[in-house]
């Protein structure tokens, strides 16, 4: 398995997965979809995807990334990403992900962001 993950819960219950490593199949990114999905039927609704240590994804892993989003935005949840690689980052501006996700230089700018969400 390339991906590997840490998650944790703030002191406002946003939950944060700390992402490192790459996302290239489903075998990836089956372990953490699960918990994403858990998250939302406990009804934690606020999740951020730290990736400062996640090298690279491919398709699957934005597959990964946009179904995550759209199952919280249907549970009436929210999706942010922050510190984002280089790499990571080219690939959502190439295709055009980076104007459908919220996005942050920081954790405590994307954990911001829900309090203004409110």
């Amino acid at each position: 398995m390339n991906l590997n993950y840490q998650k944790e819960i703030s002191d406002s219950g946003i939950v944060i997965f700390e992402l490192s490593g790459q996302i290239l199949s489903n075998d990836d990114s089956s372990n953490i979809h699960k918990e994403v999905i858990e998250c939302i039927e406990k009804e934690k609704l606020k999740i951020v995807f730290e990736m400062k240590e996640l090298e690279y994804i491919n398709s699957t892993g934005l597959n990964f990334i946009i179904s995550s989003f759209t199952k919280l935005r249907n549970a009436g949840g929210e999706l942010t990403i922050c510190c984002i690689s280089k790499k990571v980052e080219e690939l959502l501006i190439i295709t055009k992900l980076n104007t459908i996700f919220s996005t942050y230089e920081t954790l405590e700018k994307a954990l911001e962001s829900f309090e203004t969400k409110k």
